[in-house]
Order: C-alpha cells, then sequence, then structure tokens
C-alpha cells in the first residue's frame, strides 16, 4: 500500500511540476489575477460584472466568496480543459506510453493518477483565484475583516465538487474512441454551454453541476427583500459586462445556509467524478494502436554455420535518387502539398457533408442563410487548427528547415487555408453573387481570410491546436450564433468588414513575426550560424 501511494505522489507532482513550468499555466494564472482585479470593480468604475437590477452586494466575505466560486467553476471548467485534457495523448506522442505499458502499473492506477493530477493543478490555480479575491477584498476597503469560513465553504462544497468532474472528463475524453481531438472539443464546449443553461433552469438541483445557482439565487433573493423595485425586474442575477451610473446600492449579503440536502447533491457529483474514472480505466486501451495490432511477429531461427563465415549477400542493391535542387521555388507546388496533407485525415464523411453544405448554401433562402453561415463556419476546424503546429505535434520542424525557407513554407500554410476555406464556402459566396448581395459577399470573403489567420497566428505562437479552437469556438459563439455585433466576424455591415479586414493584417503581421523569431531570423538564436558551426565539414566541431 505505501508503494502505492508513493506511485500516486511521484507521479502527481511530476505532472504538476510539468504543468507548472508550461505556458498554458501561466497564461491560465495571469488571467486568474486579471479576474481577480475585473471581477471586483471599484464603486466609480462604472461597470458591473454580476448584473442585479443595478444594486450589489458590499464587498465582504461572503459575497465575493460566492463571486468567486461562481466565476471560477464557470470559466475555469472551460479554459482549464483545453489545459489538461492531453495528458494521455501526450505520454503516447512523447513515446512514454510503450513503456508505461510494459511495467506493472495497472490502468485504473495511470488513469486514476492522470484524473488526480490534473485535480490538484486545477485546485493549485483555484486557490490562486480564491486569494486574489482575498487580497482585492482589502483593496476595496469596504470590509476589512477576513472570514476564512466564508471563502472555505464554498470552495469545499461546488467548487472541489465540480473540479473533480471536471479532472475525470479530461482524461475521459483523452480515452474515449471518437473523443479525442477536435470532435471532442467541440462536443466538449457544446456540454459547457448544457451545463450553462441547466445550472440556471434547474436551481438547486442534483444536475447542477456547476453550483451557480445555489449562491445566485440566495444573492437575488437577498437583494429583493432589501429593494422591492427587483421583484418586477427580470434581470435575476446575470454575469457580463453591465455599465452602470452613479453609484451602486448596496446590501450586505451573509452568504448560503447549506442544507443537507444541497451537501448531498455535491457529495453526489464525487461520486458521478470517481465513476467517470472508472469508465476510462475501463475503456483506455493502453496505447495499443492499429499499426501495432497489424504488425506480426516473425520469430527469427538462427542457424549458425560452422567454419568461415558466410559471405554478406549484394544480390540486392538499393541506389537512392539524386537530389536536384531547383533555382526558383515553385510555390504552387508547395500550397498542392500542404493541401494534401490538411485533408489527408479527414474521411469520406467529411467530404459528403462539405458537399453537402455546399449545395444547401446554395438551395436554401437567402433570408434563411445569414442563420445557415455559424453552421458551415464550423466545418474546417480540424483544418484550421493545425495551422502552424504540425511541425511541433510531429518534430519536423529541423526537416522542415532544411528543405525551403520557412516564409515560403509560412505563405503556403496560410495560402493553402484560405483555399481550403474558399472551397467549403464556395457555395454561400456564389448565392450572395446570383442575389446581387455584395455587402455580405465582401463579409464573407473578409471571413474567408480572417479565420485561417487568426489559426496561422494563435498556432504559431502556442504551438498547439487548443488555443485556436477554445478562442475560436468561444468566438463563434458568442459573435456569430449570439450575434453580438462587434464579434460576430460573418456580419454583413460595411464597417465590421474593415475592422476584421484591418485584424487580419494584424494577425498576419504577428504570425509573421512569430515564425521568424522560431526560424531564428530575428531574436538571439540564429539556426544558420549554429549549423554551419557543428556541421560544416561532415563532422561535429
Amino acid at each position: 500500500m505505501s508503494n502505492a501511494w508513493s506511485t500516486y505522489y511521484c507521479l502527481i507532482k511530476n505532472n504538476l511540476i510539468k504543468q507548472m513550468k508550461s505556458y498554458s499555466f501561466l497564461i491560465v494564472v495571469l488571467l486568474t489575477l486579471f479576474l481577480g482585479y475585473a471581477c471586483v470593480p471599484s464603486p466609480t468604475s462604472g461597470y458591473q460584472v454580476f448584473y442585479i437590477g443595478g444594486v450589489r452586494g458590499i464587498y465582504n466575505s461572503a459575497w465575493l466568496g460566492g463571486m468567486v466560486t461562481m466565476m471560477s467553476t464557470l470559466l475555469l471548467w472551460l479554459f482549464a480543459f483545453f489545459m489538461l485534457r492531453s495528458q494521455v495523448s501526450e505520454d503516447q506522442r512523447l513515446k512514454v506510453g510503450q513503456i508505461i505499458a510494459s511495467t506493472p502499473v495497472s490502468n485504473f492506477r495511470y488513469i486514476f493518477s492522470k484524473a488526480i493530477s490534473n485535480y490538484v493543478v486545477l485546485l493549485v490555480i483555484e486557490l490562486l483565484l480564491f486569494l486574489a479575491f482575498m487580497g482585492m477584498q482589502l483593496i476595496r476597503g469596504e470590509d476589512y475583516y477576513i472570514h476564512i469560513a466564508d471563502y472555505l465553504q464554498p470552495f469545499v462544497f461546488i467548487v472541489m465538487p465540480s473540479l473533480l468532474v471536471l479532472a475525470a472528463l479530461t482524461v475521459l475524453f483523452d480515452v474515449m474512441p471518437g473523443l479525442k481531438g477536435v470532435v471532442g472539443n467541440i462536443i466538449f464546449f457544446a456540454l459547457w454551454v448544457c451545463c450553462s443553461i441547466v445550472s440556471i433552469a434547474t436551481p438547486n438541483s442534483l444536475l447542477d453541476v456547476f453550483g451557480l445557482d445555489i449562491i445566485r439565487s440566495d444573492m437575488v433573493r437577498e437583494a429583493t427583500l432589501k429593494y422591492a423595485f427587483l421583484s418586477a425586474s427580470e434581470e435575476g442575477g446575470s454575469f457580463g459586462y453591465y455599465p452602470v451610473e452613479g453609484t451602486s446600492p448596496t446590501f450586505v449579503w451573509h452568504g448560503v445556509e447549506w442544507s443537507p440536502s444541497l451537501l448531498i447533491y455535491r457529495l453526489a457529483w464525487v461520486g458521478i467524478a470517481v465513476l467517470l474514472i472508472l469508465v476510462s480505466s475501463l475503456v483506455f486501451n493502453r496505447f495499443r494502436t492499429k499499426e501495432n495490432a497489424k504488425r506480426s511477429h516473425i520469430p527469427v531461427i538462427y542457424e549458425p554455420k560452422k567454419g568461415v563465415a558466410a559471405k554478406p549477400d549484394h544480390s540486392h542493391e538499393y541506389r537512392l535518387s539524386p537530389v536536384e535542387k531547383e533555382k526558383r521555388v515553385r510555390m504552387m507546388r508547395l500550397v498542392r502539398a500542404e493541401i494534401c496533407m490538411m485533408l489527408k485525415d479527414c474521411s469520406i464523411w467529411w467530404y459528403l457533408l462539405v458537399l453537402g453544405s455546399m449545395a444547401a448554401s446554395l438551395l436554401i433562402p437567402l433570408e434563411n442563410v445569414q442563420s445557415w453561415l455559424p453552421v458551415l463556419a464550423l466545418w474546417p476546424i480540424a483544418i484550421w487548427s493545425q495551422m502552424g503546429t504540425r511541425e511541433k505535434f510531429y518534430f519536423t520542424r529541423e526537416l522542415l528547415m532544411s528543405s525551403c525557407s520557412p516564409l515560403n513554407r509560412f505563405f503556403a500554410v496560410w495560402v493553402s487555408g484560405i483555399l481550403i476555406t474558399l472551397l467549403v464556402f464556395s457555395g454561400a459566396l456564389v448565392h450572395f453573387i446570383l442575389d446581387g448581395q455584395w455587402a455580405r459577399l465582401t463579409a464573407w470573403l473578409v471571413s474567408v481570410l480572417f479565420v485561417p489567420t487568426l489559426a496561422m497566428a494563435l498556432g504559431t505562437l502556442s504551438g498547439t491546436r487548443k488555443m485556436f479552437e477554445v478562442v475560436y469556438m468561444l468566438w463563434w459563439y458568442m459573435g456569430a450564433v449570439n450575434n453580438l455585433p462587434s464579434l460576430n466576424f460573418l456580419g454583413a455591415g460595411t464597417s465590421q468588414s474593415l475592422l476584421y479586414g484591418i485584424l487580419t493584417c494584424l494577425l498576419l503581421i504577428v504570425a509573421l513575426v512569430g515564425q521568424q523569431i522560431k526560424a531564428g531570423v530575428l531574436g538571439g538564436s540564429s539556426a544558420k550560424g549554429n549549423n554551419s558551426k557543428h556541421y560544416d565539414k561532415g563532422g561535429v566541431s
């Protein structure tokens, strides 16, 4: 038993150290500190984050403890999932999985250690956020006495069970067939939206995994008792950016009274999390791949010959074709090769969906095309997300640097992404041309340039697909689906097209600078100089 606990301890410690050294962990921590500042605005800031008809609670420990609990369970679920969801796949990509598969560590112990490791990382981020809110309580100065229990109770009863479910889902989506990659990301995003809606629609029920309404409904009830006009208001407590004028009326909120039924509901989610971990361990294939399954093992029979050793057989000689260096780069050949690599993992069903979407874009009436466009803008997300990330994922950066210039390869990938996007969106473009909708055609062409450029910039800067996928899906959901004017990159307005055209140019410049820095052209490192120093004469000096 002591050996098992020491194994768990080493795995959890190593995973925590690895996560704390990553850029994604640093970004999440910085975002956490920013939320701690932005979600506790000063009385003269002119906005509110949690809106109850224009009133708010005094910044005491109970109010800020409830605020940090609601904000963290809602937002941390989304960002932390994309940060932690590939721990098992990363072991396989780095060839560590084969070593683990040969050890006596059981599937449950391995999966359980991964889930608990992710859980510890989530708790560390959450503790930083709670400390940030405690600091903001002292900075705002409306109540200098920090009640640890008012912060600790929602942390234990709401945050810890919710994050345990999230940790279990990060592992389940990483081992369940069909949930890996971009498909799983889209499914989880839809699950996150559904859980957010259910959390508000079914107050104080077992279905509320976030635990939002346990706190929200109690805050609204206390505010309504103090200010009667809130009973006629439709604002029942919602999150967002709400401008307010003057000083907001305040009231004192003393926290949630934790009933046994609420605690049982939260304890039930702990059991659900353990069940998810158990299911993950049952479906875990222990790093077996199709290539390994098809590989045949033929026994080798040695027949040593007495006497003189046999002469080597030179009957089969292999000659490599000579390398012919061309004076100019054939960009179309590079673009064609990039398009083939982008589409190589697409199944026949993907092509059928693309053809169906192109036909539907032509046949749908013009007044219904605008509602169809967000659906169309989701098909190529798996292709966009690999732009600028493939070299790091497959460890081919040094190999590609020796084949052609980084700048030519950059534009080949960028142009390939634009051409594939243009192909997928061609049905809508033809429809706009036939109907003479030039404003919509302009906006749609700008989006054809904007989305691949966004993918190229985020992929080049981060080196992973996850950053683009989470940013794009949030942007797509708030802008294209909910039609927020400033975020709708599919909008038909001329001024909005100009805005996204300028943003596309800026993103392209950012991607170019990032690519040149990685290639050693800009910055302190020079790959060419290092190579010439070590390999000029065929050896290592």
